[in-house]
């Protein structure tokens, strides 16, 4: 191979600058990808705010309508134990009409929300007081809260009335729908707005022995709903089924006169439509955007009331759930995009800066390898030995080069291969272990929680009929009061008065081991999650706590080591977004060497072991403006060199003797936090000053992501 001089002397080295060239289109480029990005991000958070406020007037309309409900049921239970007293007198041979004239005015004195309380018998079977056709016993609450009782004969028509029949016919307790009367027989007459309870009665051969009549007045509803329903806005308004108001706060007067709801403003569409959704979706709630006759947008969420399907409904302006949102969003956005137009320019700047001066000496190297080097031209040009050498002499260096930077990057693959490997090493046999843990303990949680939920079940039927035989007792004693010698002497014997209260001691006793036997399997249960794939929204310190559970045996003082007690600080922590299976395996690590560590330092390095008290503290608090939360870990046990803290989380590094650990556990979990989760896991150690690890995760992983 021969080569020659070039023709030409060379051309000095050029500086070249990449500022020019590239730098403000790669701005532009990143700058533009980045706010198509954010704008995005924007809009799916927004929707993600909106679909969080309108669950929030969801709870807070399902926490009024079930406090509604609770009070509706105590208001029926009320009714039933009077139609039962009412059986019971009519069972034991009661018929005088005043004895059932003092039983009802009694009942109502001590029901609070009762304005009328009455009942009577079908005129053409009278079974309770046969010597009155129309007996109607009643009792009547006036306005200084003085209680009115008559008996006597009443209207015949009154026989015939809704509140008569309908309880008849349907065979059960109903709510009639609310009406407006003047009572005369409060001094002076009084105009009554009220709903009534009626349920039918009977006797053991299925007779009927009259219908009983509990009125609630409507008033009462009205104040139960006067307040906001959310951010100090907004009201409720409660419909019968016809849709007459039986509550509306903003004008109690027209609840109080029975003004149909579809009639206030433009909501008999509204009113139309929801009871369309309620009918072809059997939906019990939802939401409709409206706007009123005076173009106000309005939310009304909706709710049936599962005792007399009823509606309860809650207004809130739009504004008052949107606007807010929006600002936010809107300036959250402004600042996101301005300030990520500063960085990017600094940073290409910055970057286009750095690679210009990365790039010039190469530049410079190639200008000077492109010039003819007159010594080598005229050695590679000689016909002997000498030129032949050389020319090899190149073409092998060239080559070693070549075969040099190939071998580098086969080394740098292989290392890579190598930590992956060891790293899906170490993830199989940890998550294998929990596995089989999360099965073991699922599977005792199970077995347990079927008998315990038997006997759970059993316990309020079991106190319900030792009442009714404590009640039978009770009668007998009444009726008769001298009973014969063997019965006095087989009531000594057993001592009856301390069985019935000892009965309800035991059962008492039961009811609290049975619902604790139930948390100890609900813990279970929670722990035993390891094997769910899905991102969930959790509670942390549900976790936490079914960890502790697990870990109790260890915790518990024994002949090797003293009790290790466990301090809890919790904060009030929201719902996270994360693997809960995974998460606990974090605790369990943790808490697991905390253990090991107190253990150890009590054994073999605390000067006065009978002096030491082992003590795990657990602190979890919200952090980085409210977007992260942080669970610290503490103990007081030995403490970790420096040398040691350094490799802590490396795979297979373990302190531990030989068979005592695998070096997994914090490998795991630092994994775990920091891949899985985008948290943070970090330990700050001194020896014989304990160990503290910090898990820092947070509160939405697509948030998080976005």
């Amino acid at each position: 191979m021969q080569t020659t001089a070039p023709e030409s002397a060379p051309h000095p080295p050029r500086k070249i600058s990449i500022v020019k060239s590239i730098g403000t289109g790669l701005f532009l480029s990143v700058l533009g990808g980045t706010l198509v990005g954010l704008g995005s991000a924007s809009y799916l958070f927004y929707q993600a705010l909106v679909k969080q406020s309108k669950a929030e007037l969801i709870a807070n309309l399902d926490v009024k309508a079930e406090n509604l409900e609770g009070s509706f049921k105590t208001f029926e239970t009320s009714a039933k134990l009077v139609r039962d007293s009412i059986k019971t007198l009519y069972e034991s041979g009661e018929r005088r009409e005043q004895v059932y004239v003092d039983l009802i005015r009694r009942s109502l004195q001590t029901l609070p929300l009762g304005t009328g309380l009455g009942f009577g018998q079908p005129p053409e079977k009278r079974l309770i007081i046969p010597e009155r056709k129309y007996a109607y016993p009643w009792a009547i609450r006036d306005q200084n809260g003085k209680v009115i009782a008559k008996g006597g004969d009443t209207d015949p028509e009154n026989y015939k009335e809704s509140y008569f029949r309908e309880p008849i016919k349907a065979r059960k307790g109903i709510w009639l729908e609310p009406v407006r009367y003047e009572e005369t027989t409060v001094d002076p007459p009084r105009i009554f707005t009220s709903t009534s309870y009626s349920l039918p009665f009977y006797n053991n051969k299925k007779e009927l022995l009259g219908v009983l009549g509990q009125d609630l007045e409507l008033g009462f509803l009205s104040e139960k709903l006067s307040k906001p329903v959310m951010r100090e806005q907004g009201y409720f308004v409660l419909v019968s089924a016809k849709g007459n108001l039986i509550a509306y706060p903003p004008n109690p007067k027209l609840a109080l006169d029975l003004e149909p709801f579809p009639k206030i403003s433009n909501y008999s569409q509204l009113w139309q439509e929801i009871h369309n959704n309620i009918k072809a979706n059997s939906n019990t709630s939802g939401i409709v955007s409206w706007q009123d006759d005076k173009g106000n947008r309005e939310f009304w969420a909706y709710r049936r009331i599962a005792n007399n399907n009823w509606i309860l409904l809650a207004s809130v302006p739009q504004s008052v759930v949107l606007g807010p949102l929006l600002q936010f969003t809107l300036a959250g956005t402004a600042l996101a995009a301005l300030s990520a137009s500063v960085v990017l320019a600094v940073v290409v700047a910055l970057f286009v800066r750095r690679l210009n001066r990365r790039l010039q000496p190469i530049m410079d190297e190639c200008n000077q390898l492109a010039e003819a080097n007159p010594k080598s031209e005229e050695l590679m040009s000689r016909e002997d030995e000498i030129g032949r050498l050389t020319i090899s002499f190149y073409n092998l260096l060239g080559q070693v080069t070549f075969n040099e930077k190939r071998l580098r990057k086969e080394m740098a693959r292989s290392e890579q291969a190598l930590k992956a490997l060891k790293k899906t090493q170490a993830q199989l046999i940890q998550n294998e272990k929990m596995s089989s843990l999360g099965q073991l303990v699922a599977g005792v949680a199970h077995e347990i929680n079927n008998p315990i939920n038997f006997i759970y079940g059993n316990l309020p039927h079991a106190n319900e009929y030792m009442q009714d035989l404590v009640k039978l007792i009770e009668l007998y004693e009444k009726k008769y009061p001298n009973p014969d010698a063997e019965i006095e002497d087989l009531r000594s014997e057993i001592e009856l008065e301390f069985l019935i209260a000892d009965w309800q001691k035991i059962l008492s006793s039961m009811s609290i081991g049975a619902n604790r036997i139930r948390e100890i399997v609900l813990s279970l249960r929670n722990f035993s999650r390891f094997d769910e794939a899905e991102m969930k929204d959790v509670n942390i310190h549900e976790g936490i706590d079914s960890t502790l559970l697990i870990l109790q045996n260890r915790l518990k003082a024994t002949a090797d080591h003293p009790e290790i007690q466990v301090i809890k600080e919790y904060g009030k922590l929201p719902l996270v977004e994360c693997y809960p299976g995974q998460l606990n395996q974090v605790f369990i690590n943790i808490l697991s060497n905390a253990i090991d560590a107190i253990d150890h330092y009590n054994r073999s390095q605390h000067p006065n072991p009978k002096e030491y008290s082992g003590t795990i503290t657990i602190r979890t608090e919200v952090v980085e403006n409210n977007s992260h939360v942080q669970i610290r870990i503490c103990d007081n046990g030995a403490g970790i060199s420096p040398n040691n803290l350094s490799k802590l989380f490396d795979p297979f590094f373990t302190t531990k003797p030989v068979g005592k650990g695998t070096g997994l556990g914090l490998s795991i979990s630092y994994q775990i936090i920091v891949d899985k989760h985008k948290g943070e896991l970090t330990c700050v150690s001194e020896p014989g000053k304990g160990a503290e690890f910090c898990i820092e995760i947070p509160i939405s992983q697509s948030q998080t992501a976005n």
